[in-house]
């Protein structure tokens, strides 16, 4: 059945539990109608269903590990909604709420509040017909968009069922509403994995022994109920889920239920083009010539050839007019299709290129863009016709993305689901596990960030118990080949990538202990101990939990900076800690974890206030005639909204508007349908590689290179590739085995030198072991350049390797160096930059990046980041948006303070995260050992023009 944990200790059992098409029915301690509904509804429980039942009948806290369609949150909710409609309320209303579940997503918690009715309603009907009575059960759900009435009412009359989200929970436990939770006895944390590894599950892990201790006095701990996509390792993730409660301490035993895995998962990987490296030659989009098999994919008949600007290419050849033709075909062959990217602006992009082309097949006529240029590339400027209507049909896709209001997403939400629109093109935001319907494919435009990601969106295919979870990845570039095809194939074999729990992450730390000393006083002996209970605070030392508290209670010079004043009142001769005045309004108005990027609200523009709005700006400011603001639309990066003015025009969704005003805080639109617009963009943080995927990476492409050219083409089309897919990617390695004589992979690391088109050296390093191995090499390599040579050097890293430019600059031993004069004499004979000068030395390197990372950028902004988790940089207005300059500018004078105190804790958590999360500073460590006993080997090459790969590195910049 799983994992037994008891007292810390974690052990494997075998598996149990019926067949995927069992016919056992539900247990027979289910009440009579819940077992006649399930029974009805259902050919029987599912392995994990079973498993599930079983662990939580015995009183364990219970991890279910499954994939998507397993019947993982009925499983969870099933038991808990039996027992609240077998028996009666509990006699104080206050103590109603018996049933806590907690959700990363609200849209998440929305979508389940609904799939509880069928249920709900199921049961009671059988009880009618069994002539049995079942109280009414009340389900709440309680995040951001719940309403202020009803936020008060749940103290005094609380749901017996409450959905809710761990910012929301941390929200009730820190305000008076707390009592509405003392009825608590199951808690369902769904989607797990997927903040058990983020800053965001240290302060849900803290959130719930706070809540086992406000339920001490009323009945002892909940009984938790993880909810979890395949993971790995499990018992890290249990571990985050009990928590380090004795059995003294009501502690309770944890079973892990992971049945073997019975999901079939198909992923092909798909190149809509003969020759990426030739796209000048290939068919023009919308028409066909005699292609490969597309196998899985599917092949529609060829659609009108397009013309005008709807067919309009850019200006250079693209694969972009391809891919786009043919999702299109895919959304048209199946009933239901989601389109994932990689970004909210790619998703915005494909969603009006599909569009675009959908109402051009169909004769629809588009508006004449004039000299403007049609949606092109993500990441490059263009514009793009929203296809506006009412009704869904008449569009093919809506886009979906966290920069969306809740009520558009809402809105796309239910209409895929209820068959009106054939595709939604989302990101991240519909990786989890909201209930999208009948989705019978996914297609992923550009390679999966990850295996773990990739089998959670594809995942979204096929939801249901026993149904295939159909994918069709559609590389965007040459350098996208590899990575695909090895992420499809470890996605078919399920090798996920392992979940580290952050260990001690002091911001989060800070921010919690505000809040419970806000609330009531506490022991510091008895917050240590609740703190030590969270997983990720386990090891968490006497003199590191002081240094915070030190902190808190106004060590530092607050006349300096004045968030540093006291937050808390430590009387150290009775150890008690207390709040401040505006302690507890500081922790609910600036809590949380998720960092402000300073975007601006995208509200409809409803009447002018002071007159008519004029329409333009000027250097003075703004229009003086202010809108009023509607409802929202979304938000936008504040970046573009500084390079927009009033009248412009941009997308968002599947909608165009016009930027009717502007004020401090928020963009005012009018709809403008079919008028281009502007794609909007944003900056956000990438996922970068990890180096554990990057050996795969390696080893694959070592595996293949040593295979003859059809042999090659095999071993790619096992790993899922397509007939093109697999002859470029066989051409795409050969052609940098000409260029260079070797190949990067996990043995090989190739350094490839080359003049540019103004004649400055490019030294590439050629490396597939991730961004997280790059980022810390490339930022060591910079400052040897500048410390070395005088060179402030470009040093830009990837997940396939670092690419330095050096203008006038060679190495030591090919040339004269003179220090007084900063000049540098090149022997005829000279290279950029010897061996030396690349490489570092195993043991110097966590002490080299070390002493290059608080002057990075990186650094400053992880330490905004953790400083505003503190509490140190609370937001000024909580209903106003705070400009990211501002922020910065707060930031950088609270670390001058900071730095002249080398033990600040924010200090030490900021250079924390960037070693250990961002950065892997161990596998970097790793490599160059191996590199130092050669078991890797560095070939250095000079090529006259860039090699294939260095190409792809480029084009990624």
């Amino acid at each position: 059945m799983g994992a037994a944990r008891h007292n810390g200790q974690v052990s494997t059992e075998g598996s149990t539990g019926q067949a995927p098409d069992g016919q056992a029915p539900p247990p027979a301690t289910f009440w009579a109608p819940t077992a006649a509904w399930f029974e009805g509804a259902f050919a029987g429980p599912t392995p994990a269903q079973t498993g599930a039942w079983s662990s939580i009948e015995a009183g364990d806290h219970t991890l279910v590990v499954a994939p998507t369609g397993s019947g993982k949150t009925l499983a969870a909710f099933l038991w808990s909604l039996d027992h609240l409609l077998s028996g009666p309320p509990p006699e104080d209303p206050a103590h109603r709420c018996r049933v806590l579940y907690v959700s990363p997503l609200k849209a998440l918690a929305t979508d389940v509040e609904r799939n509880l009715r069928s249920p709900l309603v199921g049961i009671r009907q059988a009880a009618q017909r069994m002539g049995l009575e079942a109280p009414q059960i009340e389900v709440g759900v309680r995040t951001g968009d719940t309403p202020q009435s009803e936020r008060r009412a749940f103290a005094t009359r609380p749901p017996d069922v409450l959905i809710t989200t761990p910012e929301s929970l941390f929200l009730v436990l820190t305000s008076g509403a707390r009592a509405g939770l003392a009825g608590v006895r199951t808690v369902i944390l769904d989607e797990i994995h997927a903040v058990a590894g983020t800053k965001r599950g240290a302060h849900l892990a803290v959130s719930l022994e706070r809540l086992d201790a406000l339920l001490a006095a009323h009945g002892g701990p909940a009984q938790r109920i993880g909810l979890s996509a395949t993971v790995r390792p499990v018992d890290g993730v249990a571990r985050f889920l009990s928590g380090a409660r004795t059995t003294d301490e009501g502690g309770r035993r944890i079973t892990v239920v992971q049945p073997p895995a019975t999901k079939r998962v198909e992923v092909q990987v798909v190149v809509p083009v003969p020759d990426l490296a030739d796209l000048a030659t290939a068919d023009a989009p919308g028409t066909r010539s005699p292609g490969p098999p597309r196998g899985a994919a599917g092949e529609a008949d060829a659609g009108p050839d397009l013309t005008g600007q709807a067919a309009a290419g850019p200006r250079r050849p693209s694969i972009w007019p391809h891919v786009e033709e043919r999702v299109v075909d895919l959304v048209a062959e199946h009933r239901s299709t989601l389109v994932f990217t990689n970004s909210r602006r790619g998703a915005e992009r494909l969603t009006a290129r599909m569009n675009e082309v959908w109402a051009a097949r169909r004769g629809v006529d588009l508006p004449d863009h004039g000299a403007l240029q049609p949606a092109q590339a993500p990441g490059q400027s263009g514009t793009s016709v929203g296809v506006e209507t009412s009704d869904a049909r008449e569009i093919l896709a809506r886009a979906h993305h966290g920069s969306m209001s809740r009520a558009e997403r809402t809105r796309t939400e239910s209409e895929l689901k209820a068959g009106l629109l054939p595709a939604v093109v989302a990101t991240s935001s519909l990786e989890l596990g909201i209930d999208m319907g009948a989705v019978d494919l996914v297609v992923q435009v550009g390679s999966p960030p990850s295996v773990a990601s990739g089998l959670q969106r594809v995942g979204r295919a096929g939801h249901q118990v026993g149904a295939v979870s159909r994918g069709v990845v559609f590389p965007t570039y040459r350098g996208d080949l590899v990575p695909a095809a090895v992420i499809a194939a470890r996605m078919a074999r399920g090798q996920i990538e392992r979940l580290d729990v952050p260990t001690n992450p002091l911001d989060v730390l800070a921010q919690q202990v505000v809040a419970m000393v806000a609330v009531e006083d506490w022991h510091v002996d008895d917050l240590a101990r609740l703190l030590r209970r969270a997983a990720p605070y386990t090891e968490l030392g006497d003199a590191t939990l002081r240094a915070v508290l030190d902190m808190l209670a106004g060590r530092y010079p607050s006349e300096e900076f004045a968030e540093l004043r006291p937050r808390i009142v430590w009387d150290r001769a009775s150890g008690v800690l207390s709040g401040r005045p505006g302690a507890l309004r500081l922790a609910v108005t600036s809590g949380g974890t998720i960092p402000d990027r300073g975007l601006y609200g995208v509200f409809l523009a409803t009447g002018s206030t002071t007159g008519a709005a004029t329409g333009t700006t000027t250097d003075a400011g703004p229009p003086t005639g202010r809108l009023r603001g509607g409802k929202r639309v979304g938000e936008l990066d504040e970046e573009m909204v500084y390079e927009s003015r009033v009248g412009d025009t941009f997308t968002l969704g599947s909608s165009t508007w016009r930027i009717e005003d502007i004020t401090p805080d928020r963009v005012l639109v009018s709809p403008a349908p079919g008028v281009p617009g502007r794609l909007p963009f944003w900056k956000g943080d990438s996922q970068g590689r990890p180096a554990e995927l990057g050996r795969a990476v390696g080893a694959w492409v070592r595996e293949t290179a040593g295979l003859a050219p059809p042999a090659a083409r095999e071993h790619a089309a096992a790993a899922g590739l397509d007939t093109w897919a697999a002859d470029n990617l066989v051409a795409y390695l050969e052609e940098q085995r000409v260029a260079t004589g070797r190949l990067p992979d996990d043995q090989t690391i190739v350094v490839e030198r080359f003049r540019d088109e103004i004649g400055d050296w490019r030294v590439v390093v050629h490396s597939p072991f991730g961004a997280r191995v790059h980022a810390p090499w490339a930022l060591v390599l910079a400052a040897r350049l500048r410390e070395r040579y005088g060179l402030d050097a470009a040093a830009l890293h990837s997940d396939d390797g670092i690419v330095l430019r050096l203008p006038d600059m060679v190495s030591a031993g090919a040339g004269t160096w003179d220090q007084a004069t900063g000049t540098w004499t090149e022997t005829d004979d000279a290279l950029p930059l010897a061996l030396d000068d690349l490489l570092i030395e195993p043991d110097e390197v966590a002490g080299a990046v070390r002493a290059e990372l608080g002057a990075s950028t990186l650094f400053a902004a992880r330490f905004r980041e953790a400083a505003a988790r503190a509490l140190l940089l609370p937001r000024r207005r909580p209903d106003k948006r705070q400009p990211l300059w501002q922020q910065r500018q707060r930031s950088a004078q609270l670390l001058a303070v900071a730095a002249r105190f080398p033990d600040f804790p924010i200090l030490l958590e900021a250079a924390r995260e960037c070693l250990q999360d961002d950065f892997d500073v161990a596998a970097l460590t790793e490599l160059m050992r191996d590199v130092t006993a050669r078991r890797v080997s560095v070939v250095e090459v000079t090529t006259p023009s860039p090699s294939p790969f260095a190409q792809s590195l480029l084009f990624g910049y």
